[in-house]
């Protein structure tokens, strides 16, 4: 079964995902200007939110490059010394998850004794990140402080031998079974992401960023003090825009070793979280809460699921005073009906929250529409049974 999420928000000025030079992101889609924001950092907005964290009930992932010293702070709770700590651990993380993860210790002659503790830190750092799941960092901690109290040398080999049967294909940490890990010196942990997000683009196009040219005052400063202590400009825009989201139930409930409960748990969070949640790019001086103007959720046994981006193509227009949200429903609503007509291979379930009861021309979306958020939920994870 594929669930899909075909999300319409509209923002105000804001930034809501910027680029290295602070500007806000964009895409040429259709030939013209759209404003975008990145499917990561919508990713990392759900993963890690109070909403998708509430929701699942369990420890969420860590993608850290500091791996190292955290495991080494844990084992510091087990009174094990720091010196010993960091080289068994170091040694473990290398045979379980490749050298990308930890470097090897190298005994250098010439340093000198009174290297500063925060040059040392700086070199634990000095590892590829990795995405791991409080449950392995659990069996680390625990397999190193039991040798630890044993006095005796850690059996690397033989625990990270036993750890790779029960970490292939599988993860305990939702988040990793929805969006996936890759591993590149440990291809064989990877696990395929069960879930797509696509790069939101604003329905219609959008011009150049605007700017806001902002100084701030000196509160200390003399009376006869004149001008800014501080000034520069911040960039933003404003658009309506279609996410889009897509759930493998089957991928998803096999990277939780087959726990059904907690993969509906996991769709029941990813799915509040799309309504929910935003990235938070500048959302200080801007506030980007802003809640969906339309969600459509479809449930498809036997179709891979289609993205709705294509309704947008051509941009929409704002005409009488419409804005853009109107419209942007208009558009794909119609589509809906256009591409349904001719690719459908069965019957799906489907569910439509127009909070603001906007008209919509498709007859099979007009009748699938619920009262609220929890209900739009309900109609997809009621569907969800054995995998």
């Amino acid at each position: 079964m594929i669930i899909e999420l075909h999300i319409l928000p509209s923002f105000g000025p804001s930034n809501l995902n910027r680029d290295d030079a602070g500007y806000p992101k964009e895409a040429i889609f259709g030939g013209y200007r759209r404003a975008r924001f990145s499917s990561q950092a919508f990713k990392r907005a759900i993963r890690i939110s109070d909403v998708f964290k509430d929701a699942v009930g369990m420890p969420i992932g860590i993608r850290t490059k500091q791996l190292v010293p955290h495991i080494v702070e844990a084992l510091a709770l087990e009174d094990v010394a720091e010196e010993w700590a960091v080289q068994w651990v170091k040694e473990t993380l290398i045979e379980l998850y490749g050298k990308g993860v930890a470097k090897p210790e190298k005994k250098d002659e010439s340093k000198e004794k009174g290297e500063s503790e925060k040059k040392t830190k700086a070199k634990e750092k000095d590892a590829a990140p990795i995405y791991i799941s409080d449950e392995e960092i659990l069996s680390i901690v625990r397999f190193l402080a039991d040798a630890h109290a044993n006095d005796a040398e850690p059996a690397v080999q033989a625990f990270c031998k036993a750890q790779l049967k029960t970490l292939v294909n599988r993860t305990s940490a939702p988040d990793i079974a929805m969006f996936g890990r890759m591993l590149a010196s440990k291809p064989n942990l990877n696990i395929a992401a069960a879930c797509q997000v696509a790069h939101a683009i604003s329905t219609h196009e959008v011009k150049m960023p605007q700017s806001d040219f902002f100084t701030a005052v000196d509160d200390l400063s003399p009376p006869e003090t004149r001008g800014a202590a501080m000034m520069g400009h911040t960039y933003f825009n404003s658009a309506t825009y279609y996410s889009y989201i897509r759930i493998d139930w089957e991928q998803l409930v096999s990277n939780l070793d087959g726990k059904v409960d907690l993969a509906r748990q996991a769709v029941k969070g990813l799915m509040l979280a799309s309504a929910l949640v935003v990235p938070s790019g500048k959302k200080n001086g801007f506030v980007n809460q802003h809640r969906p103007d339309f969600l459509l959720a479809v449930a498809r046994p036997d179709n891979d699921g289609q993205s709705l981006a294509n309704a947008f193509e051509q941009p929409v227009r704002a005409s009488n005073g419409s804005g853009y949200v109107a419209p942007s429903i208009l558009a794909l609503s119609e589509y809906w009906d256009q591409v349904e007509a001719c690719y459908r291979l069965s019957i799906p379930v489907i569910a439509v929250l127009n909070p603001r009861r906007f008209d919509l021309p498709s007859k099979e979306l007009a009748r699938a529409q619920v009262p609220n958020l929890l209900a739009w939920v309900e109609a997809m994870t009621d569907l969800l049974g054995e995998a």
